[in-house]
């Protein structure tokens, strides 16, 4: 493939219990995670632009190198859709709805903020007329919090967006993004955005230093604009969505190598796969893969690196006067080692 996006069920799991407030998330609420993720990354081939308007213009930028093609994956702000919580038996569902409204209310605040006091900015301007006479004065803002809860529209900036990307708790992928460097970055902002807005944005994460790219290339932080789907309601004015190349995906390889060392120790799982015609006499398949991904962990760890470049150069690679200057018998023999075709 040219291109993988990577999505890790423990960390589906743990945004829909953190960041959702949801104790016992579902296959739903999975899925509605990852349709939302999959469906806004193609928003630029549906509603095309002038840049990111087809498959190969938004590969190209993301994968700097053939192998280290793994993107993660990261949106903001999450919220349920209403279908999502009529499938729940228990009556609390519509609970986790609004606790999930309120994660983002706390999400939009700033790190130093107290939760008790409310940022009124990230909200829309209600007067004091239309609040309840117990809530004006000094409770307004408060109101003005609980009022904006049930509005149809959230205020957000394109700043905060942005912000909470790069954060790792945002990330799809079981993988501390503080740690390594990004390849590439692409953020799809979706709703009616000014670009000066984008362009400060970019400003303020440059100068507090939000992202660190590879050392041995040019920085590639693009960022696209979409304009939202008229036929889906959306609670939010701008919403974003994070694709990354970043060298933390190793932190999942690695996670994979261990468990498929434990599980090939006992011999587990393996039955079913003898009976395939292609493992019956050996399980070199499955010891080749693990080479593979053993060796796309190393690949993406050197290349946090300045000496990237030069990462495999060590390789002594065939004489010359080694190789035939017309097919042999030999040749023929390689059509052996070729893998058997896929079984139908």
């Amino acid at each position: 493939a040219d291109c993988v996006v990577v999505v890790d069920n423990t960390a589906l799991n743990r945004i829909a219990v953190d960041r959702l407030k949801i104790p016992n998330p579902s296959v739903h609420h999975i899925n509605s995670l990852v349709s939302t993720v999959m469906a806004s990354s193609t928003i630029t081939l549906r509603y095309p632009g002038y840049a990111n308007n087809d498959l190969c213009g938004l590969v190209a930028s993301l994968a700097p190198t053939p192998r280290c093609h793994f993107l993660m994956t990261g949106y903001t702000p999450l919220t349920l859709a209403a279908d999502t919580t009529t499938t729940s038996e228990n009556k609390g569902e519509n609970h986790h709805h609004n606790t999930a409204e309120q994660s983002y209310a706390n999400e939009t605040s700033p790190p130093s903020a107290n939760i008790d006091s409310p940022d009124t900015d990230e909200f829309e301007s209600i007067p004091d007329s239309a609040l309840p006479a117990s809530r004006r004065g000094r409770n307004a803002s408060y109101a003005r919090a609980d009022a904006a809860s049930s509005n149809l529209v959230r205020k957000t900036s394109v700043l905060d967006v942005m912000r909470r990307l790069t954060q790792p708790k945002n990330m799809m992928v079981s993988a501390n993004t503080r740690k390594g460097c990004y390849l590439a970055l692409l953020n799809i902002i979706q709703g009616d955005v000014d670009p000066a807005e984008v362009h400060k944005a970019l400003l303020r994460i440059r100068e507090r230093r939000l992202v660190s790219f590879i050392p041995w290339g040019p920085a590639s932080f693009n960022v696209a604009l979409s304009r939202k789907s008229p036929f889906v309601h959306h609670k939010h004015k701008v919403s974003g969505l994070l694709m990354a190349n970043h060298t933390c995906i190793h932190q999942l390889f690695a996670k994979t190598l261990v468990a498929y060392d434990r599980i090939r120790k006992r011999g587990a799982f393996i039955d079913n796969y003898r009976r395939e015609p292609m493992f019956a006499n050996s399980l070199d398949e499955f010891d080749d893969a693990r080479e593979t991904v053993a060796s796309l962990k190393d690949e993406y760890l050197c290349a946090e690196t300045p000496d990237y470049i030069n990462w495999g150069s060590n390789q002594e690679p065939a004489s010359a006067d080694l190789l035939p200057d017309h097919p042999t018998q030999d040749d023929s023999d390689l059509a052996a080692l070729m893998p058997p075709p896929p079984i139908s």
